[in-house]
């Protein structure tokens, strides 16, 4: 998709939407008109003789231009720079989030952006742009600012997504932790850090852009670039609290696991200890011996019974005052020491 917008501020800023191509050099070299053109993918032939011979760009910006390229950066070339940004498609969710790259071309008085694949926000400002002239009227470089502002806006749904997955994710840990609740938590926790990656590579070219590094940018349009850059400082700044916050809730998970494995530890050795003298009682009167005081005796096998049972109490009373079984004893019990009543 090719698309060509203009603002002819020598005839009383008129609009032209979708010029022809024929009409882009012309426009071009009308002193105060202002030129947008914005192309999609895939990239027809007469498109790239249009960015090779028409704005004659460089070729290694062109080269990055229609390639993928996943950092973004900002070149400056004689009269125009080059910058790579990127947004996030409709569909990100908190699991997973797909990127869409941006390449734009400013000039002092056109813009050249080009999206591999449909641009939420360029969609939006294309069409303020065809209601309204605004805010190509005013500056191809508040078009710019329009389409980054918008970019950061949109990756507000994408933290609302992420916040409301921690939460439940949190709720579900302390409620009953299992393994799949760490998958989720690693999952969520690599998407934050792929995100975290490329914003805070793109806050960086919004800081260039917002200090005045190049005389292309004004003191106004850097005012703008500023105010996105101070949004994607609080986007970082939330995904940093995300990140740290899926930490403590795979700590949890796993003390909540240890503890867990030390209750059923807990059991099988107190187990283990009160079965264990039985053991050594039946064992004694299962050796089948010749000559065993008790093994003609009339109450030897209720005797027996009964001392099993007699020990097995003893053990898990003697378990119980101790702590280790059933609910721990007050520290009354233990021998807490009270405050005296008399002293205030």
């Amino acid at each position: 998709m090719f698309r060509i917008l203009a603002v002819r501020t020598k005839h009383n800023d008129e609009l032209i939407v979708d010029a022809p191509v024929e009409r882009l050099a012309s426009l071009l070299a009308e002193r105060g008109t202002r030129v947008w053109v914005d192309m999609g993918h895939p990239v027809s032939e007469a498109e790239m003789v249009i960015v090779r011979d028409v704005f004659k760009f460089h070729p290694l910006a062109i080269e990055d231009c229609f390639e993928e390229r996943t950092h973004p950066k900002i070149d400056e070339y004689d009269g125009y720079l080059y910058i790579i940004t990127h947004g996030l498609t409709a569909g990100a969710t908190a699991d997973s989030s797909e990127i869409v790259e941006l390449d734009a071309f400013l000039g002092e008085n056109f813009l050249v952006t080009h999206h591999s694949a449909p641009s939420r926000s360029v969609a939006t400002v294309l069409g303020f742009v065809e209601r309204t002239g605004l805010p190509l009227r005013h500056t191809v470089t508040a078009v710019l600012h329009a389409i980054l502002d918008r970019q950061a806006d949109g990756l507000e749904a994408a933290l609302d997504n992420i916040e409301t997955r921690i939460d439940a994710l949190e709720d579900a840990v302390f409620a009953s932790p299992r393994n799949t609740h760490v998958a989720s938590v690693l999952s969520v926790k690599r998407n934050i850090l792929g995100l975290r990656r490329w914003t805070a590579r793109q806050r960086e070219v919004l800081l260039r852009l917002g200090r005045r590094e190049f005389e292309l940018i004004s003191a106004a349009d850097a005012l703008l670039f500023r105010d996105v850059h101070d949004h994607l400082v609080r986007v970082n700044d939330l995904l940093e609290g995300f990140r740290d916050m899926l930490t403590s809730i795979q700590e949890a998970y796993l003390s909540a696991v240890s503890n867990r494995t030390n209750e059923i530890m807990k059991f099988l050795t107190l187990f283990t200890t009160t079965m264990m003298p039985l053991t050594v009682i039946t064992g004694i009167y299962g050796m089948n011996f010749e000559h065993m005081p008790e093994l003609k005796w009339w109450f030897g096998y209720p005797m027996v019974l009964i001392a099993m049972a007699i020990t097995a109490g003893s053990i898990l009373v003697y378990f119980r005052r101790r702590g280790w079984l059933g609910s721990a004893p007050k520290l009354d019990d233990i021998g807490e020491d009270k405050p005296d009543e008399g002293v205030q």
